[in-house]
Formats: structure tokens, sequence, C-alpha cells
């Protein structure tokens, strides 16, 4: 974490150096929300070194180990929307998918800390953690790829660089890339904090029961699942004001689905065992 934090900060250096007209017009907000990220970042990291024989340390080993996991998806993901062209329904496809594995591993982040130490506190942290993790690593990534592909970028940044009414092509996929940094370093915490509580009354709930019980509910999320799929696949027909209503049911149902998966798996082997 803290190489990366160091990685990003002399990357936004860099584009602050090179790039001076992506200031213009309250461009600076993004650059200085970002720094302020990756501080905060760089605190927390310095932080969890000296929680290593606390019950903390078990929600930086798993998160760590869990948020690179889906750095490396994230990635992969990444460079497939940049260099491959895809139709709208497989961009909706990818998309929710990532989403999916997202609510997945900030999910499994809490009910695995869960399982090694009964604190709340301490799974909602990996979880947090997690994120982070992924967070830095997506943004070191996505901003090495930016500055080293310029031509490109501004070649996949050009419908919303040509209704921006910015003159300087760099500058303007300079502030896309450090407005996107700001938001990863901030909503993925917060997002992954949601999943992980929602992970934490998963656990408490559906670890007690019996395996009958659990692999019917596991049925239902199945089900539960599939309907999200369906429906962010049906948003991707529509005009983009009609979509939200499907969007936000798919995003919902693959939450409440995905963040149950493991405490119900938990419940299934302990019922079995």
């Amino acid at each position: 974490m803290l190489a990366g934090v160091v990685a990003a900060l002399s990357i936004l250096l860099y584009a602050a150096l090179h790039f001076p007209a992506s200031f213009a017009n309250g461009g600076s907000t993004p650059f200085l929300l970002t720094a302020a990220g990756l501080i905060l970042y760089g605190l927390v990291a310095m932080w969890s070194r000296k929680q290593s024989f606390t019950p903390f340390g078990t929600s930086f080993r798993v998160g760590t180990a869990i948020g690179l996991a889906i750095a490396i998806l994230a990635v992969v993901n990444h460079v497939i929307e940049l260099w491959t062209p895809l139709s709208p329904s497989a961009g909706g496809i990818m998309g929710s998918g990532m989403w999916g594995l997202m609510f997945l591993a900030f999910g499994i982040a809490c009910s695995t800390a869960l399982l090694r130490d009964r604190s709340i506190r301490v799974g909602l942290l990996a979880s947090a953690w997690s994120a982070m993790v992924m967070a830095i690593v997506v943004v070191v990534f996505a901003w090495s790829i930016g500055f080293l592909f310029m031509p490109h970028m501004q070649q996949v940044l050009s419908a919303p660089y040509a209704a921006s009414g910015m003159t300087d092509a760099d500058a303007f996929v300079t502030r896309h890339l450090v407005s996107s940094a700001a938001s990863h370093l901030f909503l993925a915490p917060a997002i992954a904090l949601f999943v992980g509580g929602l992970s934490a009354v998963a656990f408490s709930i559906l670890t007690p029961v019996t395996r009958r019980t659990a692999l019917l509910l596991a049925g239902a999320g199945l089900v539960l699942l599939s309907a999200g799929a369906i429906s962010i696949g049906h948003a991707t027909s529509l005009l983009r004001d009609e979509r939200p209503p499907f969007i936000q049911f798919g995003l919902a149902a693959f939450a409440v689905s995905i963040v149950s998966a493991h405490p119900l798996l938990v419940a299934i082997r302990r019922s079995r065992q």
C-alpha cells in the first residue's frame, strides 16, 4: 500500500507539472481530493504496520489477499474495456460482472474475518482494506496506462472531450484520469463498508441455520442473482434515462445474493461436518 501511494503521488505530480491546463475551470479540485485520498491511504497503511499482533491484524491480512485478487481482475477488465470493441450488451455484462465480483470479494473479506475473530469491527475493516488495496492498484495501473498511451486515451475519450468545450486534449484526459481516481479512492471503501455490513448481518443470521435451510436459501440466492443479471442486461437495451430502475434493482439483487453466498457456504459445510 505504501509503495502504491508513493507511485500514485509521483504520477499525480507528473500530471500536474506536465499538463497545467487541466487545472483550469475548477480542475484543481480533483487533484486536491485525489492527493488527500492518497495521503489518507498512506496514513492507514502506516497504522496497519502496528497491528500485526492485534485483532485488526486479521483484517489487514485477509483484506490484502482478497484486495489483490480482485485488483487483478479489475486490471484485466480495464484493459479489455480500453482495447476491445464491445457491444452495449457485452459491455453491460462485463460491467455488471465486475460489480458482482467486487460485492463478492468485499462480502467474503468481512465474513472470513468474522470466522477468524468474532468482531464486527474486524470484519468491516477487512472489507474496507480490501477495497483500498484494490483501488490503489487500479489507480496506479490506470494512470500508468493512461499517460503512456495518451493518444489512445484521447481516442477513447473523444466523445466526452468534444462535448466538454476544452481545447487541450491532453489536459482533458488528465482531468478525466484524476477525477476517476478520486471517485475510486473514496467510493470503493464506502461501498465495501456497506457490503461488509450486509455480510456481517448475513453471517449472524445464516451461519446458525441447518444445512437444508441453507441449501434452500442458496437456491433462492441463485434465482435472485439471475434476476439481477437479467435486469441489468435488459437495461442495456433501453434509453439511458430509462435504465436507472433496472440497474438499481440489478445491483441490489447482486448485493443481497452475493454477500449471502459465503455465510451460506459456511453453514452448509458446518452442518455436513
